[in-house]
């Protein structure tokens, strides 16, 4: 379950920026006007105009996918010269910052756009610089075929014939993609090489059946011919892919998937504003996890008393839907959650307009349970929202496809729902896109994005949310059991990369810690192998929960739930230190100097 975050290229398709309606920040009157700029605000704002214009001129992907769409038909970002000249940029805009705007005599809020700003230079250095995914991992030159095309027919922002238009002229440059990667990857994974061949074939199908049936109604003869020529092209191109990772890549494919300790630290830091150690956090993992499979064993004794509590959450597990009902089962659920909020007053619902249901792209398929994908920001046209769910593979034999279902069992579907759609991302994403800035309206934190998910999985049941009872029993085991897995990927997260867990041992973790399945333990375990910072679900429930308990010591009778919660997800999805420093009124301190 999860909105992807923003670390890589097919991230940015589906999560860099948030927002999914045509509402906009209220009008001011002129009684309400705001007062005028001062100049560090106008140097701040005119510095974040200046990068947006270039970082979407050097990545047209992440211009499309925040509703900006004079490069759609372009396709940059993967040749060696481009990723230098980022690096270089990157660097030169770090270093002017500080120099261009004067951070201490900017107000809180646009000190905190400063600080995710120049943290999110520091993020993107480290990435190109450090991390290095275009070396190390082959699935990052999947993400530029299959995002770059996908994006132009995900949404109707344009006619057809348009987008068609734009589809090929980047499918001229994807064969180029593919001849880049070969000289670019050393010494990957062996695990990575191996999902990549696993992606592949949805970025195959893709190009093969997907697009063809896309872009089918487009009457224009010339127009056809032009894309199924680069359509001949593409798939060429991926054809020698396929055999690049099968023969050559593969069989040299020795490199740890590890970053280290010194990376993860600097990434925390940049990416979701935590600078506690390594040792500090796993220890809290631990510790959580042990309290949270008591809680379960605690609740399964109430359901069957006597009973193993892995076999009551197992046969839970056995109510699902058909495959083919997944779609429309999901559905059904939504509307009773949304109304939840409403009657209870848990948070205010922003829109009328809904979230629609729809089966997760074929060519994301292996790393992805759920996931919310929404509008970009600057979108007038198609803005909307998409909360996506994975089906079986049709290749499965009965055992694994049951095994996948048993995720959308009808105690834990409503669960994902309330994370990934009420009120969870969709809605979290609902008031993003009223936010006038620009940049907590582009770029966010995963620990504040995939917390608030968690977070609100557990507070509904809290509020009341299912009723009493064995029912509310059996919503409670799956509660605990989806954040029992959360916790084993924060512990995996972190024990992975910098305390030398293996593959294996990962597997066994969410097998024996968390009580997942093995088909499900080994998806989870691939995925921590290159999302690092997958722990953002627990760490930012953990940081959420502290914050609601400030606040409710610093407002006393003031506090209610929904000022909190509306409090909160009206500063976009910044890191949740961000957040606090907003939501208390207490100054930020200066980030650290590197």
């Amino acid at each position: 379950m999860n909105a992807l975050r923003p670390t890589s290229v097919l991230a940015a398709l589906l999560l860099l920026s948030p927002g999914c309606t045509s509402s906009r920040p209220p009008v001011q009157t002129a009684s309400t006007a705001a007062p005028a700029a001062t100049p560090a605000q106008v140097a701040l704002r005119a510095f974040v105009d200046a990068h947006l214009e270039e970082h979407f001129r050097r990545s047209p992907m992440s211009a499309t996918s925040a509703g900006l769409h004079a490069h759609d038909g372009e396709l940059r970002g993967f040749r060696p010269e481009e990723r230098a000249s980022n690096l270089a940029y990157l660097k030169e805009r770090l270093a002017a910052l500080p120099t261009a705007v004067d951070r201490a005599a900017l107000p809180p809020e646009d000190r905190a756009d400063y600080d995710i700003l120049e943290n999110h230079f520091r993020a993107r250095i480290l990435e190109l610089e450090t991390v290095r995914s275009w070396e190390r991992n082959p699935n990052t030159y999947l993400g530029f075929a299959s995002g770059s095309v996908f994006q132009l027919i995900n949404r109707d922002f344009a006619p057809l014939e348009d987008r068609m238009r734009s589809a090929v002229k980047r499918m001229a440059v994807v064969p180029e993609v593919f001849a880049a990667a070969p000289a670019s990857l050393q010494n990957p994974p062996k695990l990575w090489t191996q999902i990549a061949l696993e992606q592949v074939k949805g970025t195959r199908a893709l190009y093969a059946q997907t697009l063809p049936q896309a872009f089918a109604p487009v009457k224009d003869a010339a127009l056809q011919a032009a894309f199924q020529k680069e359509q001949a092209r593409c798939l060429e191109a991926i054809d020698g892919y396929i055999r690049f990772l099968k023969d050559d890549l593969l069989p040299r494919s020795n490199g740890d998937f590890a970053i280290g300790e010194e990376t993860y630290r600097k990434k925390l830091q940049y990416e979701e504003g935590v600078t506690e150690s390594i040792d500090s956090l796993l220890a809290w993992g631990r510790s959580e996890m042990k309290r949270t499979q008591e809680e379960f064993r605690a609740v399964a004794a109430r359901i069957a008393p006597g009973r193993a509590p892995m076999d009551v959450y197992r046969e839970l597990g056995q109510e699902h839907p058909a495959p083919a009902e997944l779609v429309a089962t999901t559905t059904a659920t939504l509307e009773g959650i949304r109304q939840f909020l409403i009657d209870h007053r848990i948070i205010t619902v922003p829109s009328e307009v809904r979230a629609k249901v729809a089966e997760t792209p074929a060519f994301n398929r292996a790393l992805s349970f759920a996931s919310m994908s929404t509008a970009g920001p600057f979108e007038t046209k198609a803005t909307e929202a998409y909360y996506y769910v994975t089906p079986p593979d049709p290749a499965w034999s009965a055992e694994q496809t049951g095994q996948h279902m048993s995720f959308y069992n009808r105690y834990a579907l409503p669960l994902v729902s309330i994370h990934e759609a009420y009120p969870g991302h969709y809605v979290q994403f609902l008031w993003t896109h009223r936010i006038q800035s620009k940049v907590r309206r582009l770029f966010g934190s995963g620990s504040f994005s995939e917390g608030w998910g968690l977070y609100t999985e557990q507070m509904m049941l809290d509020e009341g949310y299912g009723g009493t009872g064995p029912e509310a029993d059996r919503l409670r085991l799956n509660q605990l059991a989806l954040y029992l897995q959360r916790l084993a990927r924060y512990v995996a997260g972190l024990s992975l990369h910098t305390r030398g867990m293996t593959y294996d041992q990962a597997v066994r973790l969410f097998e024996e810690e968390a009580y997942m399945t093995r088909i499900n333990a080994e998806r989870e375990a691939r995925r921590g192998t290159s999302d690092p910072t997958y722990l953002v679900y627990a760490l930012g429930k953990k940081m959420l929960m502290e914050l609601r308990e400030e606040a409710k010591v610093k407002w006393g009778r003031d506090f209610t739930l929904q000022r909190f919660h509306d409090a909160v997800v009206s500063h976009g999805y910044p890191p949740v230190p961000i957040v606090r420093q907003l939501l208390l009124g207490e100054d930020a301190a200066p980030p650290a100097s590197h």
